[in-house]
C-alpha cells in the first residue's frame, strides 16, 4: 500500500515536471540566421515575437517592413560596413518600422534616395532601439513620426540629400552619441517634446545643423558639439539646453558636462571665442538668446586645451 503511495506521488511529480518543460517551450526565443542570397523579409516574415535574427555580413537589396513587436534585427559583425541593407526601389524606405520593442544594430543603410523616404522610418512605434548604424545616401537618415519612448544612440548619419536625423510628433525619446553630418539639415525637432538630445556630433549640415521648432516643449539639449553655419532654435516652452555642472568628461574632452559646443566651421562660433579664464571648460559667460530665441545656454563648453 505505501510503496503504491509512493509510485503515485512519483508519477505526479514526472508530470508536473513534463507540463513545465513544455510550457517553458511554448513561445521560447530563436535565433534566425539570414545568409547572403537569403532575404532579410523572409526572415522577418517566419520571426514570432522575442526572435533575434543575425544577418551575416554581405548586401541585401531589399525594402523591408516591420510589423511584429519584439523583434531584434543585428549584423553578426557588429560592424556596420561589411553588413548593408541597400534599398530595392529607391522611392520606399529601406526599413519601416510600425511595431514596438525593436531594435536595429550593426547595418549600413543606404539607396532610399527620394527626397522624402529614409533609411529608417519609424513610424507610431514604442520602445524601440535604433543603434550603431551608418546611414547614409538617403532622402532622410531616421525620421521619427508619432513614435515615443525609443533609443537611437551611437549612428552614423551623413551625405543624406534632406535630413539627417528627423523627430516629427515624437516624444520622450533619447537621442544620444549620433553623429549628423554632411546633409543638407543634421537635426530637425517638429512639434516633439519631452526628447533629451546629448553627447552628439553635429555638423557640417548646408541649410542648417539643428533646427527646434516653436511647437516642441520641454526638450533637454546638452552636451552636444555643433560646428555648422546655421542653427534654427525657435522658443518652445520649457526647452533647456544645459545641465547642472557635473564632473565627467564632455563631448570636447573638458572635465564638466554642462552646456554645448557651438561653433561655426569659419571659427567665428561662440565656443571657439568665449573667453574660460579659469581654463574649467566652460565659457565664463552664458551664450544668451541662442540664434535669437528667448534661450540661453548657462554653461556653454569651450575647447579642451
Amino acid at each position: 500500500m505505501n510503496g503504491g503511495i509512493k509510485i503515485s506521488k512519483l508519477t505526479a511529480l514526472l508530470a508536473f515536471v513534463l507540463i513545465l518543460t513544455l510550457i517553458s517551450g511554448i513561445g521560447a526565443a530563436a535565433e534566425i540566421s539570414v545568409q547572403p542570397g537569403s532575404s532579410i523579409q523572409s526572415a522577418i516574415n517566419n520571426s514570432t515575437s522575442g526572435d533575434v535574427i543575425t544577418v551575416s555580413p554581405g548586401t541585401y537589396t531589399e525594402n523591408i517592413k516591420i510589423t511584429k513587436d519584439n523583434l531584434t534585427i543585428r549584423s553578426e559583425s557588429g560592424n556596420p560596413d561589411d553588413t548593408i541593407i541597400q534599398a530595392g526601389t529607391p522611392n520606399a524606405n529601406v526599413l519601416l518600422l510600425k511595431a514596438d520593442n525593436i531594435t536595429i544594430s550593426g547595418f549600413k543603410i543606404l539607396g532610399a534616395t527620394d527626397p522624402i523616404h529614409s533609411g529608417i522610418y519609424l513610424s507610431s512605434c514604442r520602445n524601440c532601439t535604433i543603434d550603431n548604424n551608418k546611414l547614409l545616401n538617403n532622402g532622410l537618415g531616421i525620421y521619427t513620426l508619432y513614435s515615443s519612448g525609443n533609443i537611437i544612440s551611437n549612428n552614423t548619419v551623413t551625405n543624406n540629400e534632406e535630413y539627417g536625423i528627423a523627430i516629427q510628433s515624437s516624444k520622450d525619446n533619447l537621442l544620444s552619441g549620433n553623429t549628423a553630418s554632411d546633409s543638407s539639415r543634421g537635426i530637425h525637432f517638429g512639434n516633439s517634446d519631452g526628447n533629451t538630445f546629448s553627447d552628439n556630433t553635429v555638423q557640417n549640415n548646408s541649410v542648417y545643423g539643428f533646427y527646434i521648432c516653436p511647437r516642441s516643449d520641454r526638450n533637454l539639449i546638452y552636451n552636444n558639439y555643433f560646428n555648422n553655419t546655421n542653427m534654427t532654435i525657435k522658443n518652445g516652452e520649457g526647452n533647456s539646453y544645459n545641465i547642472t555642472k557635473t564632473s565627467g568628461t564632455n563631448i570636447v574632452g573638458g572635465s564638466y558636462i554642462a552646456g554645448n559646443f557651438w561653433g561655426k566651421p569659419d571659427g567665428t562660433g561662440f565656443s571657439q571665442t568665449a573667453v574660460d579664464k579659469d581654463g574649467d571648460g566652460i565659457a565664463d559667460s552664458a551664450y544668451k538668446n541662442i540664434t535669437h530665441s528667448t534661450y540661453s545656454d548657462y554653461l556653454p563648453l569651450v575647447e579642451h586645451k
